[in-house]
C-alpha cells in the first residue's frame, strides 16, 4: 500500500489536547473513564463480532499517530502493507488485547493485536458516518465501512505479527484458566502485597486496577496484606470473587451499549460498583467511611472496617 509523504507528515502534526474536563464556558460534559480493564476489551470484542467484522477484508489503512504502531515500531507504510488486502478470520481477546486472526489469498496467516492504553477504543462506522474525535487510526473494509481507533491520551498500540504472542510474551494464565488452587499457589509463592500482585500481568492477566479493589472488598482482604500472609482459603475465594467482578461487569457493559452501539467504558463513579472510586464514601456493607491508600504507586480504593 502507498503511503504518501503528506500521510506521514500528518502523523507528527501537533494533536490536539485531552479533553478540558473543567472549563464550563464550553457546555460540553466529558465522560471520565478509567483504563479500559478485562470487561471493557472483551466487550470490544464482542462488539466487533456483533458486528460482522470477522470476513471483512482490510482495504487500506490510515495512521494519524505513527508511535501506536509498536511493530513493526512507528512504520506507516511497512504496517499497512502488511494488514491491508488481507480477510479478518476472527478475533479473540488475551488479557486486555485484542488479536485479529488475518489471512492472505495463500491462506497464510498474521495477526493484528492491538491494546487499548487509558483511553483507547473502537467504533465502527459507516461511510457516511463522520471520523471520531480523536482518530488515531481508521482501517477501511471492503463493505465501505472502517473501524476507527478513538485515543486522546495516544497510548494505545498496534502490533502487526505472525506470532501474536510476541506482544505479550510474559502474560500470566486468566482467571478462568487457572484452578482456585493454582491460584493461591502462585500468589502465596509471593511476598508481594496483594494489590499490586493482582495488577502484575505475568502472575494473572486481566485483573485491572478497579475490579481488584472490587475483588478484595468482596473477599474482605485489605489490599495491604502480603500475598504470603493471606490463608489458601481465603486466596480461592478471592479467584471465586475475581470471577465474579469480571463477568458482572461484562454482563453490565454489554447490555447497556453507547448511543453509537460501541460498548460503554465502565465509570469508575458509577454507583453500580461495590467500592464507590470517591474518599471517605460509605462502604456498602458496614456504611464505614472508605480509604484510599497508594501502593506502589496505584491507588486502592478500600474499607478498613471491613477488610483485614
Amino acid at each position: 500500500m502507498r503511503v504518501t509523504g503528506a500521510d506521514k507528515r500528518a502523523g507528527h502534526r501537533k494533536q490536539p489536547p485531552p479533553p478540558n474536563l473543567t472549563t464550563p464556558q464550553q457546555n460540553r460534559v466529558y465522560h471520565i473513564v478509567p483504563m479500559p480493564e478485562l470487561p471493557e476489551v472483551e466487550s470490544i470484542k464482542r462488539y466487533l463480532i456483533d458486528q460482522k467484522i470477522p470476513n471483512a477484508t482490510i482495504q487500506r489503512v490510515e495512521i494519524g499517530w505513527p508511535d501506536s504502531i509498536v511493530v513493526p515500531a512507528n512504520d506507516i507504510e511497512s504496517f499497512a502493507n502488511r494488514i491491508s488486502h488481507k480477510r479478518i478470520k476472527n478475533i479473540t481477546r488475551r488479557g486486555k488485547y485484542i488479536v485479529s486472526t488475518l489471512s492472505d489469498q495463500q491462506d497464510t496467516q498474521s495477526h493484528l493485536v492491538l491494546h487499548m492504553g487509558m483511553t483507547g477504543s473502537l467504533h465502527v462506522r459507516n461511510l457516511s458516518d463522520p471520523p471520531v474525535r480523536y482518530r488515531r487510526a481508521a482501517i477501511f473494509l471492503d463493505d465501505t465501512r472502517r473501524i476507527e481507533l478513538n485515543d486522546y491520551r495516544r497510548w494505545a498500540k498496534l502490533w502487526a505479527l505472525d506470532d501474536p504472542s510476541l506482544a505479550y510474551p510474559n502474560l500470566g494464565p486468566e482467571p478462568w484458566d487457572i484452578t482456585p488452587t493454582d491460584f493461591a499457589t502462585r500468589l502465596r509463592s509471593r511476598r508481594l502485597r496483594i494489590k499490586p500482585a493482582l495488577l502484575d500481568q505475568s502472575i494473572i492477566a486481566g485483573v485491572g486496577n478497579i475490579y481488584a479493589d472490587e475483588s478484595l472488598h468482596r473477599t474482605g482482604i485489605s489490599p495491604l496484606r502480603r500475598t504470603n500472609r493471606i490463608s489458601t482459603q481465603r486466596l480461592t475465594q478471592l479467584h471465586t470473587n475475581i470471577i465474579k467482578s469480571l463477568n458482572r461487569a461484562i454482563n453490565h457493559i454489554t447490555t447497556h451499549p453507547s448511543e453509537d452501539g460501541s460498548p460503554y467504558v465502565v465509570d469508575a463513579y458509577d454507583d453500580r460498583m461495590r467500592i464507590i472510586r470517591t474518599p471517605n464514601s460509605p462502604c456498602s456493607t458496614c456504611h464505614q467511611p472508605t480509604k484510599n491508600t497508594k501502593i506502589s504507586g496505584r491507588t486502592a480504593y478500600h474499607c478498613p472496617n471491613c477488610q483485614h
